[in-house]
């Protein structure tokens, strides 16, 4: 089944759709029968596992980070114009292909339509192997894997007579990135959790202060696809190590979002 948000198609290679609703069940007294009915409008969630085959693909989704606007989903005949962004991620390493994982949840009962033409496309996604990491501002020169995530949730408050939704608002949004990296590829001074200055601030950047970095997504004909982006803090860090085999180190980096509000809300 195609697969489209805002009207960009993704090449999917899984999808699953679910929606539920909340029932109350009651009787009379003196009756042998009960009746029912719904406590909460419907809802629903999608999942869909994709190829990154183009950079518009992952401008589409990230347009959904920190906003309370809902986004159009198409998955063959169904299609629903009420869907928030829940979480996006992104894990490869250098001998698989570069998949994305979406979760949205949607409000209101999901539409079905027509069933779309085949698509006859060809694709070429990215792929680990032709991937890199420009970390360098964390301490990192080349990463063996990564695994990219964003979580966000709301809160969505319905009123009296309404079908849809009347108030969105966003209650947190975390963007994270997980590197593994040899130790001999790792300027370890800088991977410290509070900077090589120790806790305080400082201005050569190398105290606790952000920094930022990013995966750039190639495909094997090095082809860029887009960029995966975090400006945050080194969170947590570990070492392993196996017999005969060099210390890996892993860095886990976190960026908080804070929604955008007017003086009155």
């Amino acid at each position: 089944m195609i697969t489209s948000i805002n009207g960009q198609n993704y090449y999917a290679e899984s999808v699953g759709l679910s929606e539920s609703v909340s029932i109350e069940y009651f009787s009379a007294m003196g009756t042998k029968n009960y009746s029912a009915f719904p406590t909460s409008k419907p809802e629903g969630s999608i999942d869909i596992d994709f190829y990154i085959t183009t950079g518009e693909e992952l401008n589409v989704i990230e347009s959904g980070y920190a906003v309370t606007g809902f986004s159009s989903i198409q998955i063959g005949p169904f299609f629903t114009d009420q869907a928030l962004l829940s979480s996006f991620s992104v894990n490869s390493d250098a001998t698989s292909i570069v998949r994305g994982s979406l979760s949205y949840s949607y409000y209101g009962q999901i539409q079905s339509g027509e069933v779309p033409d085949q698509s006859g496309a060809s694709i070429i996604p990215a792929h680990g192997a032709a991937s890199s990491g420009s970390l360098q501002d964390f301490g990192v020169s080349r990463t063996l894997n990564f695994d990219y995530s964003f979580d966000q949730s709301y809160d969505v408050k319905y009123s009296l007579g309404s079908v849809s939704p009347t108030r969105v608002s966003l209650v947190e949004a975390t963007r994270s990135l997980s590197i593994d990296h040899l130790i001999s590829d790792v300027d370890y001074e800088k991977t410290n959790l509070t900077g090589s200055s120790g806790l305080c601030y400082d201005n050569s950047g190398e105290g606790f202060v952000k920094r930022s970095g990013y995966i750039d997504l190639n495909n094997l004909c090095q082809h860029n696809i887009g960029k995966l982006e975090i400006t945050g803090y080194i969170q947590a860090r570990s070492f392993s190590v196996e017999p005969g085999g060099e210390v890996v180190q892993t860095l886990q980096i976190e960026e908080k979002y804070v929604r955008e509000t007017g003086c009155y809300e």
